[in-house]
């Protein structure tokens, strides 16, 4: 059962502080005072305008970027202002856990009153800053967004002012953040494989510089070291969270001189690619090796035999981030700050046994 608990403001971060959570966004009153300008001037230059000078037209611009200045372009070319469109940002639409929040934030949001407008971002920080640009410049009454591990300052400054909710992964762009428990659902798997018996375990996961990714690493880490181990280096492998490098890492590391008991692996596509290489190599599951997978439950009801799953309650997260971000643009101030965080489910299937060694021995 999911349960929604709203933890303190503090945000994942290595090296950024909670920001400051400005109330408007930057107008170009505000820039024409910060350069000591006339506003006609501002606007001249932002607008491409011949009328002023390239050089100064160039400083302005700048100064604009640095501040994270955004037109209202539909306000010039539409009469009416009113705002029926949210903005969801998403890394991978082809990951089945975003296409699924992705699917049932469109559903939410309609029931609201508004329309999803998505934007990928193919975990690029160009090309997120560029979504979200789009999205602003659009704009959109709110934003839903997954961010990228290394956003750009330029795109931090575009978001102020802005609406955000943070969905899935938490990078310290808003007050609210709707995630999965991580760290607790992989310390469960995990502890499943240790009560089992298994003693070499292998984990691939999203790399740590995601948010999600080190909440799973420290989950795993966590459990192990309860019982006394730890992630043996040579087994573990921290990736782009695709299935291409999901299925070659899995193939490297099985096909070393030695194999663990059980692989552990911490990411919706990486588990595609791990189950495609287990069963390419000819593996039995679990006669051979354990296999836990993470994401959707029902694809892994196509395997055989039926993989053990971390599932994320991707549903329940896409009605609650559309909750906050429906209560947000009407203006409700009663929204507790902090992220929400509900629980994973294991559903354990026949990919995981005990050891064949132990299994023989009785």
């Amino acid at each position: 059962m999911a349960a929604n608990v709203y933890d303190d403001v503090n945000v994942y971060s290595r090296e950024i502080a909670v920001p400051h959570f400005d109330a408007r966004p930057v107008r170009i009153v505000d820039l024409a005072k910060e350069l000591g300008l006339s506003v006609a001037t501002v606007s001249r230059a932002l607008n491409n305008s011949d009328s002023v000078r390239a050089e100064l037209a160039e400083q302005i611009r700048s100064h604009a970027e640095r501040r994270g200045y955004v037109a209202n372009r539909l306000a010039r070319s539409l009469r009416s202002r009113t705002r029926n469109f949210v903005g969801f940002l998403v890394p991978d639409i082809e990951n089945l856990a975003y296409s699924i929040a992705a699917d049932a934030c469109a559903r939410y949001m309609a029931n609201s009153g508004y329309q999803l407008i998505l934007a990928i971002s193919g975990d690029d920080p160009q090309l997120e800053h560029s979504a979200l640009r789009s999205l602003i410049e659009a704009q959109v009454a709110g934003l839903i967004v997954a961010p990228t591990a290394e956003m750009t300052p330029s795109t931090r400054a575009l978001l102020t002012g802005s609406s955000v909710v943070e969905f899935n992964r938490t990078a310290g762009l808003s007050k609210y953040a709707v995630l999965c428990a991580e760290e607790a659902a992989f310390a469960r798997a995990t502890r499943h494989l240790l009560d089992l018996g298994h003693k070499s375990i292998a984990y691939i996961g999203t790399t740590d510089s995601l948010s999600n990714g080190h909440e799973r690493l420290a989950g795993v880490r966590r459990e192990l070291a309860n019982a006394g181990t730890g992630l043996d280096p040579l087994w573990t492998r921290l990736l782009p969270p695709t299935e291409k490098d999901g299925y070659e890492s899995a193939r490297a590391l099985l096909s070393g001189p030695s194999r663990p008991s059980a692989l552990l692996v911490g990411s919706s596509n990486l588990s595609m690619g791990a189950a495609r290489a287990v069963r390419e190599m000819g593996i039995h599951v679990p006669d051979e090796m354990s296999l836990v997978v993470y994401g959707d439950s029902r694809w892994g009801e196509l395997y055989e035999p039926g993989l053990t799953t971390v599932t994320a309650p991707y549903q329940d997260m896409a009605r609650r981030v559309t909750d906050i971000v429906s209560r947000m643009v009407a203006g409700d101030g009663g929204i507790p700050f902090g992220r929400t965080r509900l629980e994973a489910e294991l559903v354990v299937r026949r990919s995981t046994a005990r050891p064949a060694s132990e299994s023989a021995g009785g």
